[in-house]
């Protein structure tokens, strides 16, 4: 099997070095795109940090706006990018360069094949969410100088076009529905409309995948672990407060992870899945910690109150 990766981010070149030294594999694909905001020094790292070879590929730079329509657009491109590729890819999984995986490559190959041709993306229903959630699509909004600039401008929903439903941005595609995404009329119908709501992000795959002819393959989530705080409009970084739940949960990925603020955590999940320490902190100490040495750090990081998380991470 071959996987396709579409990475997506801006900043912090050491935490894509953890991403894609865990990833990395000669089977794979890996499709890149950095904001166009970037500064061109950290654009450089960051290229670096990905590494060289046929097999990865950086897309042309668009500004990226939060909550505006810029970064369907540049996953779209990605998408293209990927099933141009060759030889071809089966499944597509959607990453920000602050994910880390949770499994390895043969575990999220294995469950893959488990449940072959399943589209793994998170729904809800718009209409059992608040109201100022609910209302988004019916509001104009726009993009201006880097900013989304949202009004209390109506605007009616077309009678053909469906929004029923709003999820999370992280995904994984059989190649199957990506081929279908990028030639359906449907897909530029909603691209068109969404352009001017607020965090088309978060409705425009499931609302499209729903319409489309594969939606008895949409399984009932994603796979990525995320933690939320309060009301930020950003999901936590994660630390060894949250290794326990890391170690134990059955999706593959997480996100959202800062080398600068708990390096720690990232040392753990790479010898939970087998992975190598990337070049810039294996020169630090010259080899991964051994287990008892995380399980202590961890104790006393969080002020564990499980005894049984020290044989839970040395049985994984």
């Amino acid at each position: 099997m071959r996987l396709a990766y579409s990475i997506s981010g801006y900043k912090l070149p050491g935490q894509l070095a953890w991403l894609m030294t865990a990833l990395r594999h000669e089977d794979d694909l890996f499709v890149l795109h950095v904001d166009a905001r970037t500064p061109d020094g950290v654009h450089e790292a960051l290229r670096e940090a990905a590494g060289d070879g046929p097999n990865i590929l950086f897309i042309e730079r668009q500004p990226i706006t939060w909550m505006g329509i810029s970064l369907v657009e540049a996953e779209l491109r990605a998408i293209r990018a990927a099933l141009a590729a060759d030889p071809p890819f089966d499944y597509l999984i959607s990453l920000s360069m602050q994910d880390y995986p949770l499994k390895s490559r043969s575990e999220i190959v294995a469950a893959l094949e488990a449940a072959p041709g399943l589209d793994h993306v998170t729904r809800e229903r718009l209409d059992d969410l608040p109201f100022h959630i609910r209302r988004r699509p019916w509001l104009l909004a726009f993009e201006r100088r880097g900013r989304l600039v949202k009004t209390p401008i109506p605007r009616p929903i077309p009678r053909d076009l469906e929004l029923h439903w709003k999820g999370s941005w992280w995904r994984v595609l059989s190649r199957q529905t990506c081929e279908w995404l990028v030639e359906a009329e449907l897909t530029q119908r909603y691209l068109d409309f969404l352009r001017h709501v607020q965090a088309p992000d978060e409705l425009f795959f499931q609302n499209l995948l729903m319409q489309g002819p594969h939606r008895d393959r949409l399984a009932g989530r994603n796979r990525h672990f995320v933690a939320w705080s309060g009301t930020s409009g950003s999901p936590k970084t994660l630390t060894m407060v949250e290794a326990e739940e890391l170690l134990a949960t059955p999706l593959w990925f997480a996100r959202k992870f800062d080398e600068t603020v708990d390096r720690r955590v990232l040392e753990l999940l790479a010898q939970r899945i087998g992975a190598d320490l990337p070049p810039h902190v294996s020169r630090l100490h010259g080899r991964a910690p051994d287990a008892a040495g995380m399980r202590a750090d961890r104790t006393a990081a969080a002020g564990m109150r499980s005894p049984a998380l020290a044989p839970l991470a040395a049985a994984r």
